[in-house]
């Protein structure tokens, strides 16, 4: 009787929820690998015409190349990469940006502005169904109840999955493809081998995306780790505030951007890339970001604020620093894509979703048979024993 409610619970969680899920697991496994898809589109803009023993150009003369050719234009920011075969990125605010060959001043566009839109689309279907701005609570509502009930499927699914009597035929069955002549059997094959060898990826993708998608399990995060929740759930939750700068005696001259970037490449000698801000016309410590070697980019991220006179380090701030909570809470951002293990986690947790379409197909195909009269499939199986039989309910 109990195995008969649990199978009925999973049942309407499937039927209630499943293409809510199909769409976030699609759309996942596209956003996934957002960064690498916008790299190898943008891959002949960011390359460089680097040569051997050859030195790039100052960035104050880049600068005066961009003014010349693009006056419009007004840099805030520049990425360099230590590759010396990849261009520099200058930024003006967050939606302009133009690659600069450091080595010939050479100057391209990107051209992954259509990809960038079309991976943003995939992301607020992955959020929130792709719903307005004044539909988005309810959109991440649906989503985020979709995804607790998906972590139901998986342990419910657990369950079922356990025969009544073990066998080798029915573990076989279970755990690896059979051929069969019947479509249910193998749907019901293919719904028990997906959902046994996904399921540890699936657990760690679900239970991530609840805390992700509600506050109280956010919050929870930070009560475990002892501290309070920060004001906000999204980046701005890393951001630290500026310290004051020194007073000096005397005026002085305020360092040039190569003259600092030198700096902090002595400092930190290990740096992969570096973000550098260009100072405005207030007076406020210069804001550069070194990325280290790490898994994922936060967590080799050092905020540096510096002394624009001096070049000094008035602050720095790296994954390290953080609290126990923030460090929790990225890690649980990186784990919900595989990002946390790299590429190799990116494509586990793609597979995985991959198998959760699967599932959900298998699942629907097996209720319609279930629930619809005159649609249960005639033929025997190839094999000794049905599944449904070894299953039974």
């Amino acid at each position: 009787m109990f195995r008969r409610i649990i199978f009925w619970i999973h049942l309407c969680f499937g039927l209630a929820t499943g293409i809510v899920i199909a769409v976030m697991s699609a759309t996942g496994i596209a956003i996934a690998f957002e960064q690498e898809i916008l790299d190898w589109v943008d891959r002949e803009a960011a390359a460089s015409s680097y040569k051997e023993g050859q030195s790039p150009y100052q960035l104050a003369e880049l600068r005066e190349i961009l003014k010349a050719e693009r006056p419009a234009f007004h840099p805030t920011a520049v990425h360099l990469s230590r590759d010396p075969g990849k261009a520099y990125r200058f930024m003006a605010g967050r939606s302009e940006s133009l690659y600069v060959n450091p080595y010939s001043g050479r100057i391209s566009e990107p051209q992954s502005g259509k990809a960038h839109d079309i991976l943003h689309t995939l992301e607020d279907w992955h959020r929130w169904l792709g719903a307005g701005d004044h539909n988005r609570g309810a959109g991440r509502l649906v989503t985020g109840i979709s995804n607790l009930a998906f972590l139901g499927l998986c342990l419910t699914g657990l369950y079922l999955w356990f025969p009544r009597r073990w066998s080798r035929a029915v573990l076989r069955r279970s755990l690896w493809f059979v051929r069969t002549r019947r479509s249910k059997a193998r749907d019901f094959n293919w719904h028990n081998v997906f959902g046994f060898w996904s399921l540890p990826v699936l657990l760690i993708v679900i239970g991530t995306g609840v805390v992700i998608s509600f506050d109280w399990a956010h919050r929870l995060v930070f009560y475990l780790s002892g501290e309070e929740p920060p004001k906000y759930r999204d980046f701005r939750m890393m951001m630290v505030r500026p310290p004051e700068l020194p007073k000096h005696n005397a005026p002085t001259l305020l360092l040039e951007p190569d003259q600092v970037l030198a700096r902090v490449k002595a400092g930190h000698p290990d740096w992969e890339a570096i973000l550098f801000n260009f100072p405005g016309e207030q007076a406020a410590p210069l804001d550069v970001t070194v990325f280290e070697p790490a898994p994922f980019a936060t967590a080799g991220r050092v905020m540096l604020h510096l002394d624009p006179v001096s070049g000094e380090e008035l602050q720095s701030v790296s994954f390290s620093d953080r609290s126990r909570g923030i460090r929790a809470r990225v890690w649980i951002r990186f784990l919900h894509t595989g990002e946390a293990f790299g590429l190799n986690g990116k494509i586990l947790a793609s597979l995985a979703s991959a198998a959760a379409l699967v599932l959900v197909y298998t699942g629907f195909a097996l209720a319609w048979r279930r629930l619809v009269p005159g649609s249960k499939a005639v033929g025997r199986d190839r094999a000794t024993t049905p599944p449904e039989a070894a299953h039974r309910d």
